[in-house]
């Protein structure tokens, strides 16, 4: 599948002379984002974080005594 896209990918680059190229060079580059970015299921991970959460519980005066 991979293969296919990228023959189809190549075909359509043939078709394009230099300046088409260079403005789609730098469409691409200048959409592109910058730094470090993780892909992650947001509810998984604050499952994970939430799992081992300590939190401390009011306990009215009349029950401790």
């Amino acid at each position: 599948m991979r293969s296919q896209n990228t023959t189809d990918l190549l075909s359509q680059l043939a078709n394009l002379n230099a300046p088409q190229l260079r403005r789609l060079l730098v469409e691409h580059l200048t959409k592109q984002k910058l730094g470090l970015y993780w892909e992650a299921n947001a509810i998984e991970r604050d499952a994970a974080l939430n799992t081992n959460v300590v939190l401390p519980r009011l306990v009215s005066e009349s029950v401790t005594r």
